[in-house]
């Protein structure tokens, strides 16, 4: 704040509702101050120097009525359209070329008189020519109508914007994600042919070996049926010399018994006759 604005008394110059800051050549606007009169709903800040409307001026909620006419603003700042309270605007000569995006928030304002500014042509001729009130209370619907079409416009096209980035964005990720995973079914499939080769190769191992066990079983088999021919061959010619052993033993014990017989009772006889004697 200037050293102007320390040398007024700004509660001073409330009168009812009506501040009045006119004339007294200030540049800044001595927002803390203007805050704290609560009652003050109507300001007027004409033929000053001040030269830009500031964020902290939207801590002026109440104010309904602004005249700002005759000063050397040239911007206002880009949320403005917060002061919803605000019914007449007056911005009459000073230095503004465009309008605050946000203007078009303004849904109560009734009266607006931008008559001597620099406006952009385009602008200006879609609002008006504040050539009188009527023209100024006309304008300031159009004005508000403009601008709310305008940043709808701009909040849709940077929404598409964003959302042909999202979109970007996915259809990359999704590129990735396929990548990777076409990448792990090359892998996949490198190691099912390596795995399929290795249990081919185990294969064909145990059907060798397979083979190996059954030429070694029929080996076994043909020794075991050759030891079973010659086992039978020498049980034959076994059982046939028992046989013949055995007829000869018996004719041997026939014959044998004969003749013990024979010598038995004759030995028998003998001895008999020598006690009889």
């Amino acid at each position: 704040m200037g050293e102007e604005n320390e040398e007024i008394n700004v509660r001073e110059r409330l009168c009812d509702n009506l501040l009045d800051l006119s004339l007294l050549n200030i540049s800044t606007v001595p927002v803390d101050e203007i805050k704290a009169l609560r009652r003050a709903t109507i300001l007027d800040l004409s033929n000053n120097r001040i030269t830009t409307i500031g964020s902290d001026f939207l801590a002026l909620t109440q104010i309904t009525q602004l005249d700002l006419s005759k000063n050397r603003i040239t911007s206002i700042c880009d949320d403005f359209g917060q002061l919803t309270s605000l019914r007449r605007l007056d911005l009459y000569n000073n230095q503004i070329t465009r309008l605050p995006l946000t203007f078009g928030r303004l849904k109560n304002l009734k009266y607006l008189d931008l008559k001597n500014n620099p406006l952009n042509p385009a602008l200006s001729k879609k609002i008006g020519t504040f050539s009188d009130t009527n023209d100024c209370l006309a304008a300031a619907s159009r004005a508000v109508e403009l601008m709310n079409s305008i940043e709808q416009m701009m909040l849709r096209d940077c929404n598409e914007e964003i959302a042909k980035r999202e979109a970007e964005e996915r259809a990359l990720a999704k590129e990735e994600t396929a990548s990777e995973a076409g990448g792990k079914g090359k892998r996949k499939r490198k190691q099912t042919g390596i795995d399929g080769e290795a249990m081919g190769s185990a294969d064909q191992k145990g059907t060798a070996a397979e083979v190996d066990r059954r030429n070694n079983k029929q080996q076994q088999q043909k020794q075991r049926q050759g030891s079973d021919s010659s086992s039978s061959w020498l049980s034959s010619i076994l059982t046939f010399v028992l046989l013949l052993l055995t007829g000869l033993l018996l004719v041997y014990s026939a014959t044998y018994s004969g003749i013990v017989k024979s010598l038995w009772e004759d030995s028998e006889n003998l001895i008999l006759e020598e006690y009889i004697k």
